[in-house]
């Protein structure tokens, strides 16, 4: 498959520009707080936040067919507030100092009030979904967020199983990252009064769109950069988490020199990092796992190929190219 050449990010989110600034003061608005504490925490999120893909998927799958409900930026909001809720509890597991090149809420207020905010993000995420009324959006969301807990668990129990099989690889990275884009896709199709087929079209869009991306961030922690990524590179290995480009790489090594990676793994050692960084390019790790996330950009174009042309159908492609080309 031929891919398109990929414009900028303010390009690609251009037909949905004025629905993002509103999403942006609804997001703020939602954070806002009489509590100093709240606040104070809410207004450092705030000045962290990224690029707003997961919004921007929900918007954009809002507008590829009929007339997109104004609903769907409250949609967007519970979206990025489940989203940064998982990212304040990943801090705290990773004990990760860095997000998005900013302090981390775990760095700056502690584990406690770390993970106590992130729960408070993900009950001002219900009480949105409460006043949607709607039963069937609730279970989809309601089930997307206990998935994601559930791969999380999954990941920190696999910890050091850098033997496990692929298929339980990507079933962690379905529940933990692709089950978030999927309800992303899925619910702004659905405001769009696209019919259930094509709502279930635009999930597995987004469920092959977040497979990829996952795929993507592991191989960004090997040869990534701190600034580019916004949080430290090497942190999956080090606290010896299983990454796509890892598994591949153990599959290539003896057994000999698998206990040997496997004891001095132990000592979490930066120097260890760059050691591990070379064999996987070597042995042609990265690449190997960016073939495979490019498997799943493939075919989430092919799901969305079916959807009539537009500029927001064409966004998506081109987003979709855009996560796939941060590894350079």
């Amino acid at each position: 498959m031929t891919l398109l050449k990929k414009p900028t990010l303010k390009e690609i989110y251009a037909p949905i520009e004025a629905d993002l600034s509103v999403f942006a003061s609804a997001l703020k608005k939602e954070l806002a707080s009489h509590d100093p504490l709240i606040q104070e925490i809410h207004e450092h999120l705030l000045k962290m936040t990224g690029k707003f893909l997961r919004p921007a998927l929900t918007i954009l799958s809002s507008k590829l067919e009929g007339t997109a409900n104004p609903e769907v930026i409250k949609l967007a909001v519970l979206i990025e507030l489940l989203h940064t809720a998982t990212l304040i509890h990943d801090d705290v597991i990773d004990n990760s100092e860095l997000r998005r090149n900013q302090p981390s809420v775990f760095s700056k207020w502690g584990r406690e009030i770390s993970i106590v905010s992130g729960d408070y993000l993900y009950a001002k995420a219900f009480v949105i979904l409460a006043g949607f009324k709607n039963v069937r959006l609730y279970e989809a969301l309601a089930e997307c967020a206990r998935t994601m807990c559930e791969g999380e668990m999954k990941q920190i129990e696999k910890r050091n199983d850098f033997l496990m099989s692929e298929d339980t690889y990507l079933r962690i990275i379905r529940q933990k990252t692709a089950a978030l884009f999927q309800a992303a896709c899925m619910g702004g199709a659905y405001f769009s009064g696209m019919a259930m087929p094509r709502v279930e079209k635009m999930g597995r869009v987004g469920y092959n769109l977040g497979m990829a991306f996952q795929i993507v961030d592991d191989c960004l922690d090997i040869v990534g950069t701190t600034e580019a990524l916004g949080k430290t590179t090497g942190l999956d290995i080090l606290k010896n988490d299983v990454t796509l480009p890892a598994l591949y790489l153990f599959q290539t090594l003896k057994e000999t020199e698998r206990r040997s990676l496997f004891k001095r793994m132990e000592e979490a050692a930066p120097v260890l990092f760059e050691e591990i960084k070379n064999l996987a390019l070597e042995t042609k790790s990265v690449d190997r796992a960016m073939a495979k996330a490019r498997g799943y950009l493939e075919e989430a174009l092919i799901e969305l190929s079916v959807i009539g042309e537009s500029r927001c159908k064409e966004s998506l492609q081109n987003l979709a190219y855009h996560c796939l080309d941060r590894v350079r």
